[in-house]
């Protein structure tokens, strides 16, 4: 046996090497698994007839050296119904749809599908029947005068508590507001300051899973993200204001993944950032730039039941990657006047819809026109296609915010030149 020798020591060569290998193997073993085959569904956007068929499928998407596969052990529903009934359509078990006999109210009908061995097992299409009218209809408005305003100063977030009534975040008031779903002002969450529990210019907030209020906001050299309870009661205080690991100089997007994390658009630092709902920061993740894949000033974020998440930047185009921030594909392509040039911020619903805020004033820069309306917010489905396009019934407004419920109301809040207000949209 051959020894190596030095003034200190003498120990033999082949142990050594054997250790060495040892410990590189050890390290391979505990490497995460690779990360699971995508799928897609086909055809993701259809507009069809009362009475008509169609035909759905999921794909699970080729990976190296393999090619794409069309999964049949599938679960299909209609509007999360298991086979649908005769009011939306039917599926069956191999993804054939039978529309209804008569065009359903809501007419957008989203074809679920649940697949297995997948990244992304929830996969959305979209069916839309012909109608009278505008694809939503307004169902409520209320606000204030800019020369009466008694509460408002400049709203620029809205959301629903667990018990569904309304809270906007106002920058410039300094203040979290909560009001009933009909316009009664209820009170505010904690009060203006720097101190926890108090708050400077919020600019977001948002309910968790955990029936907890999170907002964001722009204390001096405070952490940014404040936890409180239903009742307001101050929980918590997180993610410090910075440019280092899990810091934050500006949130503009708050959404949580499937698991209950919380993720973060910081639109000065370009990336994301996660934390357990306790606070505690996992990872970040985006780079600065103008590219496919990078961000140039991320404003929304919205994140779907399969932890894909969709970034909107506030120049244009939203992004979708996966929990593990790869880039997929993007839409909403910045196209004056007939696509978006500023995207103010993003939402999402229980069908994996994004729902993009943009301008509504004639003359404000970058504003949309189609036809003989300027769009407030647009609808694309999971898949990035454009399936709906909602006017605030208001003289033009600048940057915008929406929330939507489970029955998929629209919530907005506006800024106009004439006053501030929140106006309720169902769809027909």
């Amino acid at each position: 046996m051959h020894y190596y020798r030095s003034h200190l020591f003498t120990y033999p060569i082949i142990p050594v090497l054997t250790l060495i290998f040892s410990f590189t193997a050890l390290a391979h073993d505990v490497h995460e698994a690779p990360p699971l085959p995508r799928a897609t569904i086909t055809p993701t956007r259809i507009d069809m007839e009362p009475g008509e068929k169609q035909w759905f499928k999921v794909i699970q998407e080729m990976t190296r050296l393999n090619s794409s596969v069309h999964l049949e052990d599938v679960e299909w529903s209609v509007n999360n119904i298991p086979g649908g009934n005769k009011d939306i359509g039917t599926i069956d078990n191999k993804g054939k749809y039978t529309a209804p006999a008569k065009t359903p109210s809501p007419r957008e009908v989203i074809i679920c599908a649940k697949a297995k061995n997948v990244e992304n097992p929830y996969l959305w299409a979209t069916v839309q029947f012909k109608g009278e009218g505008a694809p939503y209809k307004m169902i409520m408005n209320w606000g204030e005068s800019i020369e009466n305003a008694k509460h408002f100063k400049d709203p620029h977030c809205i959301a629903l508590d667990p018990d569904g009534n309304i809270i906007i975040a106002d920058y410039d008031g300094s203040k979290v507001h909560r009001w009933t779903p009909d316009g009664e002002f209820i009170g505010y969450l904690g009060t203006s300051g720097e101190g926890p529990g108090q708050v400077t210019k919020p600019r977001v907030v948002t309910t968790g899973p955990d029936n907890l209020l999170y907002v964001s906001d722009q204390k001096s050299d405070k952490p940014r993200i404040q936890v409180f309870d239903n009742d307001g009661n101050f929980v918590r205080i997180f993610a410090a204001k910075g440019t280092g690991p899990g810091h934050i100089l500006r949130a503009h997007g708050l959404a949580f993944d499937p698991e209950g994390n919380l993720y973060v658009v910081d639109v000065d630092n370009m990336r994301i950032n996660s934390y357990t709902r306790e606070g505690a920061f996992l990872n970040s993740w985006g780079r600065d730039g103008r590219l496919r894949g990078e961000f140039n000033a991320p404003h929304g974020l919205v994140m779907d039941k399969n932890g894909d998440a969709f970034v909107s930047g506030y120049y244009g185009t939203c992004q979708k990657f996966n929990r593990r921030g790869e880039y997929l594909f993007q839409f909403a392509e910045g196209n004056p006047p007939d696509g978006a040039v500023y995207i103010h911020s993003a939402s999402g619903d229980k069908y994996g819809n994004v729902y993009l805020m943009v301008r509504g004033m004639k003359g404000y820069g970058g504003a949309i026109q189609e036809k003989d309306h300027i769009p407030s917010i647009l609808k694309f489905n999971n898949n990035g296609d454009h399936v709906a396009s909602i006017t605030l019934e208001v003289s033009g407004h600048k940057e915008n915010w929406a929330t939507i419920d489970d029955e998929g109301n629209i919530y907005a809040i506006f800024k106009s030149s004439e006053g501030y207000g929140v106006q309720v949209y169902a769809p027909r």
